[in-house]
């Protein structure tokens, strides 16, 4: 991505939050999530985990409550300031929130720059489905460089329509499994429930690292 592209991005994801146009924060951490991790057994001490796209923090807080080291990620400024002041405000309401639990980074999600974390889960609610198709192999790439031996990848995607062409949002029919099946396999795939502010078809991918 050019510098001039991302400034772009960045102007234009910055102003959505400060003009809240922000459907996507529900303030609600997904079902899907809280039921996988419902299923697991408590992660080892120091384990880490990614929020690929964290917005404003919830769901970044919402791992750190787990036991893990959770790094939140986000291109918006404005996003980040708020998931600071969340994760500040958690911490007095909520003192067994562990500390250092949580941090945020601002970054391009396709240029992933937290290297080989040796994480346990990575997060990704609607941002894989909105870059350009020619990102999508590098965004892929960091998520596989992120993740730990059989560290896991949960998905949340809008499928692409086939009258809509590249460039639209949305997963092609087959792409994720493009996309990570060299080294991950997809263990679980549901479709998404519709929500209030968008009846597109979408679904969770649940993958896993070999």
């Amino acid at each position: 991505m050019s510098d001039e592209h991302g400034n772009e991005l960045r102007a234009h994801w910055n102003e959505r939050y400060r003009s809240g146009h922000t459907p996507w924060d529900t303030g609600i951490t997904p079902p899907e999530v809280q039921r996988f991790w419902k299923k697991r057994k408590p992660p080892f001490a120091g384990a880490y985990a990614l929020d690929i796209g964290c917005g404003t923090g919830l769901n970044t807080l919402f791992l750190a409550r787990q036991g893990l080291n959770a790094i939140g990620v986000d291109l918006a400024g404005q996003a980040l300031s708020r998931a600071r002041k969340r994760l500040l405000a958690s911490r007095q309401e909520d003192p067994g929130l562990p500390v250092g639990g949580a941090a945020f980074v601002q970054a391009d999600v396709g240029l992933l720059p937290v290297g080989e974390l040796g994480a346990v889960y990575a997060l990704d609610i609607g941002c894989l489905h909105s870059l350009p198709d020619g990102n999508r192999p590098g965004y892929a790439e960091g998520v596989l460089r992120a993740l730990g031996a059989q560290g896991f990848f949960h998905l949340y995607a809008f499928d692409r329509e086939a009258s809509e062409g590249p460039g639209a949002r949305g997963m092609n029919e087959g792409e994720v499994a493009a996309l990570f099946g060299r080294e991950m396999q997809i263990v679980a795939e549901e479709i998404g429930t519709p929500t209030s502010h968008n009846a597109r078809r979408s679904r969770w991918y649940l993958l896993q690292m070999r």
